[in-house]
């Protein structure tokens, strides 16, 4: 691999990046000599103003030729400044080995300003003569060394300069990058919160699928025509959930559909000793909830509920909203849970549906087991309330009642 070139590839992409000497990246924007033309010419006039322009008394010829020649001072510097920043780059300070770099800055303003010296003396003779100032002809040392202090000065001002427009951008890089590396471990969690929920579906759909086909084997020699019929209601009850496993939500009433027809195929095994209640409120009917939710609950309380019962059982299955949440009881009248639930090991279907909610909704839902005093058990699941394509419909609600009213 190239020296200075770093190669970082996260979720199946290459983020690439070419990295300057000594780590300084490249394609740093300078200010080219145009705005430092412009920046030096309002930084002259800034620091000279006060001594030409005397506040309170008119400007006359003599202090406007003062001025415009302190400005033509600075002028070599919109050459040289953008060349002391690139110096700076090469050199970079505030990273390891600064002291070092710090001696060479220093040697190398030596010459670059014996250099700027003479230039801003020539600058500052030219604009005067060009206003019919006497030729000024500095002769010897003070040619080369009237200025020096000055351009020192402004060398390490431009030094500072080029150090701040390096540290912005490496900020500016250093956000870029830290907000591609969180869209990237989104993008990450996404694909593994999808591929657990995968994980869980398949597990799920095939535990429901073998209970009903032994339930399916058990008639076939009992009943043969409700035996059939099963497998007729199967087979769409399973296209159905094929279809569907792709999405990981749909709406609540969509959900209560394939209950229905999962409830008409335990029907056809139970006769009359089964019956379904389903109370679902109208403001529920399109909220989102997982796919294949209802199902393992259902199932879980035929199981368990009419084990061993002698009546009918009864399910009952609500759905009501609170505020923000969509709460969902399914409860029956069976045996129940023992007293002390603490230690209950819970099947296939609702230890599934459990992980499943805790997935899709880390820190907002709720999911409790619980006898009830008059016998039996009660599931309660409580998951944010949302609507299809996140539209919230708080206002139509309230406008509908004001309506009614």
């Amino acid at each position: 691999m190239e020296a200075g070139k770093t190669v970082r590839a996260v979720g199946g992409v290459d983020n690439s990046e070419t990295e300057g000497v000594n780590g300084v990246p490249e394609g740093i924007r300078y200010p080219g000599i145009g705005k430092m033309f412009l920046a030096w010419s309002a930084i002259g006039a800034l620091t000279s103003a006060r001594y030409h322009l005397p506040f309170g008394q008119p400007a006359d010829h003599s202090a406007l030729q003062g001025l415009l020649g302190c400005m033509a001072c600075y002028y070599p510097w919109a050459l040289l400044t953008p060349l002391v920043f690139r110096i700076e780059g090469r050199l970079p300070l505030g990273t390891p080995g600064w002291p070092r770099r710090l001696g060479l800055l220093a040697a190398i303003s030596v010459p670059l300003c014996l250099l700027a010296a003479p230039l801003m003396d020539a600058s500052y003779a030219a604009v005067r003569y060009a206003f019919g100032a006497p030729n000024w002809k500095p002769q010897g040392a003070l040619f080369w060394f009237g200025e020096f202090p000055v351009a020192e000065t402004i060398f390490w001002c431009s030094v500072a300069g080029g150090y701040f427009i390096r540290t912005l951008f490496q900020l500016h890089q250093q956000e870029q990058r830290a907000t591609r590396l969180a869209l990237e471990k989104s993008q990450l969690e996404a694909s593994l919160n999808q591929a657990q929920l995968d994980a869980l579906r398949a597990r799920l759909n095939p535990h429901f699928l073998f209970n009903s086909l032994q339930n399916i084997s058990v008639l076939t020699k009992q009943d043969p025509q409700t035996a059939s019929r099963m497998l007729t209601v199967l087979g769409d009850l399973l296209r159905a959930v094929l279809r569907r496993d792709s999405q990981p939500e749909s709406t609540l009433r969509e959900e209560i559909e394939l209950t229905r027809s999962y409830v008409a195929l335990e029907q056809m095994r139970f006769g009359d000793r089964l019956r379904v209640t389903f109370e679902i409120a109208d403001e529920a009917q399109q909220a989102m909830v997982p796919c294949f939710l209802m199902q393992p609950l259902i199932e879980n309380a035929i199981l368990h509920g009419l084990r061993g019962a002698r009546r009918t059982g009864i399910i009952t299955v609500r759905a009501t909203r609170e505020e923000r949440q969509l709460l969902i009881a399914v409860t029956d009248n069976g045996i129940g849970p023992p007293a002390d639930s603490s230690g209950m090991k819970i099947g296939v279907g609702l230890g599934s549906t459990s992980e499943r909610l805790a997935r899709m909704y880390p820190e907002g839902h709720g999911f409790s087991i619980q006898r009830l005093p008059e016998g039996g058990a009660e599931v309660q699941i409580a998951i944010p309330l949302r609507f299809p394509n996140s539209i919230d419909r708080d206002c139509l609600y309230e406008e509908i009642s004001a309506a009614d009213r």
